[in-house]
């Protein structure tokens, strides 16, 4: 494979080695070394858990998986090391070797468009080449916490429709399961859903165990429901430490405006402090099952558009993907635990 940054040869010694040799933007060229996590992430933890979950994904997208079998996704043997160096890099994919696995599965491959910003560009073709999105510094964006409802759920999404606006529902597991339908249709609405746990726990209170339950069961009702895993978790009341932020390998999604809509079940209350409290760069939190709440959302949109505000989604909002075991607060607002 030839491309502007990476030559690879073949080795002639006895293991027959992939090796690469990486060229600089000068005529400089270093020595040839094997490809390993630490290079092709800059050495970043939260990258290399990234691509892990990333090949969970895969994995389910490529095979049809029943919901014990995206359950235990979570066990499947992945690389915690940068030194590791089980894949093949390619001109379109990032292909995993696996260990024997209960699967059966002995390779996934990533396509590099999944992976843009996430392995580095001297690493990939140009036409993968992370651009950080130009954006107006007046961006916003939506997410709505407890879905679905069969009611309200798709009034909103008309809703949002109506305003060309795209949000992120975080649904609990116990309401997927329920109604399916509805899950399917924010995603055909050009929404995004993440994962709010099985049934609301503070999950800081369980075991590590039963925390990874909650999370996996959910991710199995919405493969049941949709065919694809969330991207994203967010755990109940905002309630996380590091011991439960390291255990998904997946971006903890928190907020910076509470519209405390749970609170006031009151529309006007809601518009008023969203309004208030909303500024350049904020993760806004609202429900998906309180009337009051939905019937906040046109004029909380309407009013942020007449002051200027763009609503766009979470990784144009921060302008990069959101990695793996770091929260997520709003732009330029992102931290370990």
């Amino acid at each position: 494979m030839i491309n502007k940054h990476v030559f690879l040869t073949l080795s002639v010694a006895a293991a027959s080695l992939f090796t690469f040799s990486i060229s600089n933007h000068s005529s400089q060229v270093h020595a040839a070394t094997t490809l390993t996590y630490g290079k092709i992430t800059n050495n970043s933890l939260h990258r290399l858990g990234t691509i892990r979950e990333l090949t969970r994904a895969q994995l389910a997208e490529d095979h049809k998986l029943t919901g014990k079998q995206v359950q235990n996704l979570v066990y499947l043997p992945l690389p915690k090391r940068l030194t590791a160096h089980n894949f093949t890099l390619s001109k379109t994919a990032l292909t995993i070797h696996l260990v024997k696995n209960s699967y059966g599965v002995k390779n996934v491959a990533i396509p590099l468009s999944k992976l843009s910003g996430i392995i580095l560009n001297r690493y990939m073709p140009s036409q993968y080449d992370f651009v950080k999105p130009k954006t107006p510094k007046k961006v916003v964006s939506l997410t709505f916490d407890d879905g679905p409802d069969p009611t309200l759920t798709p009034k909103l999404l008309k809703i949002l429709k109506h305003y060309n606006v795209h949000a992120t529902f975080f649904e609990v597991g116990s309401s997927v399961i329920r109604y399916p339908s509805t899950s399917r249709l924010v995603l055909k609405y050009g929404n995004q859903i993440g994962n709010h746990s099985w049934n609301h726990p503070d999950l800081t209170t369980l075991s590590s165990a039963k925390a990874t339950h909650q999370i996996a069961l959910t991710d199995a009702a919405i493969y049941k429901a949709t065919g694809t895993i969330p991207s994203y978790v967010r755990p109940p009341y905002g309630s996380v430490n590091s011991r439960i932020g390291n255990l998904f390998d997946r971006p903890i999604v928190r907020w910076n405006v509470d519209s405390r809509d749970w609170a006031y079940l009151n529309t006007p209350k809601t518009v008023h402090h969203v309004l208030a409290t909303t500024h350049p760069g904020s993760i806004i939190l609202m429900h998906d099952i309180h009337p009051t709440s939905v019937a906040a959302v046109p004029q909380i949109i309407r009013s942020l558009k007449k002051r200027g505000y763009t609503f766009v989604t979470l990784p144009t909002l921060m302008q990069k993907p959101l990695l793996a075991n770091l929260q997520y607060f709003g732009r330029d607002d992102f931290r370990g635990f």
